[in-house]
């Protein structure tokens, strides 16, 4: 059964379809002149001249057909695209509910089992301070999961309210880096000293939705990396109207056929794409959503990746 499922395939349909549309048409075509051609021959026999009305008839008739097949073609090349895109949107959220579930599921087994020894065993209080930084580390990417799936949502549909704020940029990522200490098992998380003024890298940002950018971009570095220990280094430095912070990291690198897919909706590098799929995609949306841009920069394999921020710079003085 397994060897005919060939027949079925909608590529093998759609040429079987096209062959069979072409060679109806030139039968059609065929057999219309032979039977032009004998009508013309028995008007000839009867000292008929045909040339008024036959010619023109048998050529117009012809046209009009090929118009017709022509478009028909058209519209089932149209809905053959169609078809195709449609397969491959289903397959992308079909690896993005499992990579997402996977991403739930981890932090929610991690939790159950605390709870679990919290439950059946006696713990002494430094245990207990221990496992509870763990259950907030996993609330915490729980939260943050959860959080960019919403907001890319309302992004989306042009119902987010920003909370807009200004402020150093160096500072807030310092900031972040901070709070989001729970990288410290997965990975170095280094800012490096920035030796611009304060003033030269002041800048416009939501507050809620800049983490998740900062956040998708350590975690799209731990995820795509094969090194003892990953590392990702942080700068912020001021580029003529934009306040630029980059994210280098020790990971496999982004071959240079990928660099622009990766930013696509469910776009997962190779068969076995590791995580959700979303992760650049909602770090591209939320820097257009602040005016900014990103890049990226990878040098090929095993050499890593440096991801580059553009945040338009806020003048003191100017709009809020």
């Amino acid at each position: 059964m397994i060897r005919y499922r060939w027949i079925t395939n909608p590529v093998t349909v759609f040429i079987f379809s096209l062959v069979a549309l072409g060679t109806s048409l030139w039968l059609y075509i065929h057999s219309y002149l032979r039977v032009n051609d004998a009508f013309k021959e028995f008007v000839r026999k009867r000292n008929l001249d045909p040339s008024p009305l036959l010619e023109t008839e048998t050529w117009v008739m012809i046209l009009i057909v090929s118009i017709l097949v022509a478009l028909i073609l058209i519209g089932v090349i149209i809905i053959f695209v169609y078809y195709q895109k449609m397969i491959q949107l289903y397959r992308m959220q079909q690896n993005f509910i499992n990579g997402f579930t996977h991403e739930l599921k981890t932090p929610i087994a991690s939790l159950r089992i605390f709870l679990d020894t919290f439950s059946r065993h006696e713990l002494d209080q430094e245990t207990k301070t221990k496992y509870l930084g763990y259950m907030i580390r996993d609330t915490e990417r729980l939260s943050d999961n959860v959080n960019q799936i919403l907001n890319l949502a309302r992004i989306e549909d042009k119902k987010y309210e920003p909370v807009w704020e200004v402020g150093n940029l160096s500072n807030f990522i310092s900031s972040w880096v901070e709070k989001t200490s729970y990288w410290s098992e997965d990975a170095d998380v280094i800012l490096q000293k920035c030796t611009d003024s304060e003033d030269d890298l002041i800048v416009k940002y939501d507050v809620n939705l800049i983490p998740l950018v900062f956040t998708n971009l350590v975690n799209n570095a731990i995820i795509h990396n094969n090194k003892d220990r990953v590392k990702i280094e942080i700068k912020v430095q001021r580029q003529g109207k934009f306040v630029m912070a980059s994210f280098k990291d020790n990971g496999i690198g982004i071959p240079k056929a990928e660099a622009k897919k990766v930013f696509r909706k469910f776009y997962q590098v190779g068969k076995a794409g590791k995580g959700s799929g979303i992760g650049l995609y909602l770090v591209q949306t939320v820097m257009r959503f602040h005016k900014g841009q990103v890049r990226l920069f990878s040098e090929g394999d095993d050499r890593g990746t440096t991801f580059i921020l553009y945040f338009p710079l806020h003048e003191r003085g100017g709009s809020q």
